[in-house]
């Protein structure tokens, strides 16, 4: 498995990949969970699917395996526009440096059972990439099963609300610190030793301080 960066400024390179991303989220998401309605296109897309969205897609033998949403909690995300009141201990995150994590998926058919290593390769990843980008801390709204996982892990979670009941789902604000013990952790879980992140075609920076415009103009953040 290769896990490739996609985002605005290269997700050109990646129109059927996305595609597959999309369509499988909606199998998951849509037909197997029930999480939102089907409006027929056939693909989950949500109002967070925007510019400032960066993808991280799993891919293995030209297959999407894989994959999850990172979004800046500077710009408009689940929690600040669904949740916020699921944040009562700290507020809502809104720092550069602060990333919210959703949408993550296993395709089925590659599904293995308990925390395996598919888990691990892909969580640790994800550290590895926001340790690339200098990200501090990543999380959002999660189902409550999803923390012995994390704990496995050795990740430091930090809860800042109480779970709330979602759905008939008990779900629950938190993040995690990124570090490169949790990342270590997490790969190890793996037996992964080596990289598998990929970054193909013009790059753009995850914190929007350092990002350049489309247009090649200086960005406010």
């Amino acid at each position: 498995m290769q896990i490739h960066v996609v985002n605005a400024a290269n997700r050109h390179l990646y129109v059927a990949e996305l595609e597959d991303f999309f369509r499988a989220r909606h199998a998951i998401y849509v037909e197997e969970k029930q999480w939102r309605d089907d409006d027929g296109s056939g693909m989950e897309i949500d109002q967070f699917d925007t510019d400032e969205a960066t993808y991280m897609i799993g891919i293995v033998d030209d297959q999407v395996m894989t994959g999850t949403r990172l979004l800046p909690t500077t710009e408009p995300h689940m929690l600040s526009e669904v949740f916020p009141h699921s944040c009562n201990f700290t507020g809502v995150p809104r720092q550069p440096d602060v990333a919210e994590w959703t949408r993550g998926f296993i395709v089925p058919s590659f599904r293995e059972k308990g925390h395996g290593p598919i888990k691990g390769q892909f969580c640790g990843t994800v550290m590895e990439y926001c340790l690339n980008e200098g990200i501090s801390r990543i999380g959002g709204i999660q189902d409550l099963y999803w923390l012995p996982l994390w704990k496995r892990f050795g990740w430091t979670v930090r809860q800042i609300g109480n779970p709330i009941l979602i759905d008939d789902r008990w779900c629950v604000a938190a993040y995690f610190d990124v570090t490169p013990e949790a990342r270590d952790r997490a790969l190890a879980r793996g037996n992964l030793d080596h990289s598998i992140l990929v970054h193909r075609g013009p790059y753009e920076p995850f914190m929007q301080q350092y990002r350049t415009s489309r247009t090649g103009g200086a960005r406010a953040a």
